[in-house]
């Protein structure tokens, strides 16, 4: 039978530091959110927990060397009393199994259900440093973090969405998020009392969601700049007008002046993203302009007479 030992990968005398490293390289690696719909992981993921749980416990794990790995499965999780072998001694009072914790997809846009190492490892052991066990008093529950990708904007004007939450006892919940206008990547969305229920009789725990922003097909992002590419007619480029150009606000006229070039940038301000001190950064259009595929005799005696001026 393989040992806590084998399973983790690590030497007898490993330290607590080597644990811990070998337990969050294989933790990631079969957790089932990574792993959906194969049991082979799951298992695997829950063994990998259990021995953890175990050797990161200085009093379990010298009860556990003592002991024997057999034995230790059989029951036998405190050290004997002198002279009484191994079926002597009072038995452990266990250790809390695997709860494992989903929060399926929302509706629509969000991504849902990406629980960080240290919230997934609060929710197996009960929490605390390297999972080991609070005492029998109320306890609060875990929070957790969760990915929720919105659109570009959205994060401007804000937007209310519809997730659907899926809790350890398998119900569902449909909640609604308000999301803030001028929300700003990597802040995070506070859900009071959405995470992992309490333990004797305290409180539950929070959910977090982390905004992350989609892509958008229409511009490029250069920290809080937004960067898009217009078409602009040749004969506006030469003589000067109006160009239309897409923002996260709607359309807006660019008054282009004559003798505009090729890849010429123009600045709309506050057009951007929202900024960390307030406000928004700005847009910038680069122009590309359209050069005629086909002229008549007509067209190319007039390009003929504008490239004098070249």
């Amino acid at each position: 039978m393989r040992t806590y030992y084998d399973i983790l990968g690590v030497k007898r005398e490993a330290s607590d530091k080597e644990l811990k490293t070998a337990f969050r390289r294989l933790a990631r690696k079969h957790h089932p959110d990574v792993n959906p719909g194969d049991k082979g992981a799951e298992e695997r993921f829950k063994e990998v927990s259990e021995a953890y749980d175990v050797l990161s416990d200085k009093a379990k794990r010298q009860v556990y060397d003592q002991v024997g790995h057999e034995a230790w499965k059989a029951g036998l999780k405190s050290a004997p009393p002198p002279g009484a072998g191994r079926r002597g001694g009072a038995p452990f009072d266990g250790f809390p199994g695997f709860e494992g914790i989903r929060f399926e997809g929302a509706e629509g846009e969000g991504a849902f259900g990406d629980l960080p190492l240290e919230d997934l490892l609060g929710g197996i052991f009960g929490g605390g440093p390297g999972g080991r066990r609070r005492s029998a008093g109320p306890r609060r529950g875990q929070d957790h973090l969760s990915r929720l990708a919105i659109s570009l904007t959205d994060a401007v004007h804000g937007a209310e969405r519809r997730l659907t939450l899926t809790g350890e006892d398998g119900r569902s919940e449909n909640l609604s998020v308000r999301i803030p206008a001028g929300v700003r990547e990597g802040q995070k969305i506070r859900l009071a009392g959405k995470g992992s229920p309490g333990r004797a009789g305290g409180p539950p725990g929070d959910l977090l969601l982390e905004v992350a922003y989609e892509p958008d097909a229409r511009f490029q992002r250069e920290g809080e700049l937004l960067v898009t590419e217009v078409p602009l007619p040749f004969g506006v480029a030469a003589l000067g007008g109006n160009l239309r150009v897409e923002t996260l606000d709607g359309a807006v006229d660019l008054s282009v002046p004559a003798g505009t070039q090729g890849g010429q940038r123009f600045r709309l301000r506050g057009k951007g993203l929202p900024r960390s001190g307030g406000g928004r950064g700005d847009l910038l259009v680069r122009v590309n302009v359209n050069v005629p595929r086909r002229l008549d005799d007509q067209g190319r005696s007039l390009v003929e007479q504008l490239a004098r001026y070249e």
